[in-house]
């Protein structure tokens, strides 16, 4: 399943918060390894690993990853829950919006543009 955060601001926070919320498992951070080499990273974890969460980083996956490489990293979230930061939900693969858990957004500013956000357990909520 997939965790996405949509405040880039709080990266370091909401990577504290998905490491925290399966802090039984391994816990694996791919932030570091570059785009192109990410869904490499990501099929070897599969092959590899029975039991474990992954933080992909900041990725924009429409924009930063090639159509093959997005349908390789389909197979982890399918198998790991693995947590994201993206700015633009519009870059999100149809595909990968069905594996989607939760979205967490950062409550708005003013009252216009608001996305109705709720903290009591649906799919879009307010940062952790």
């Amino acid at each position: 399943m997939l965790y996405v955060c949509t405040d880039i601001q709080d990266f370091h926070t909401f990577k504290s918060f998905f490491k925290e919320t399966y802090g039984k498992s391994t816990f694996l951070d791919l932030s570091t390894v570059p785009a192109s080499k990410l869904a490499e990273e990501g099929l070897a974890i599969v092959d590899h690993h029975s039991d474990c969460y992954v933080f992909l980083g900041y990725l924009e996956p429409g924009w930063m990853l090639e159509g093959p490489h997005q349908v390789q990293l389909r197979k982890l979230f399918r198998k790991f829950n693995v947590g994201f930061v993206c700015k633009y939900v519009d870059s999100i693969p149809f595909s990968w919006k069905n594996g989607t858990e939760i979205v967490y957004t950062k409550s708005p500013l003013n009252q216009y543009g608001s996305p109705n956000t709720l903290n009591d357990g649906c799919a879009l909520q307010h940062q952790p």
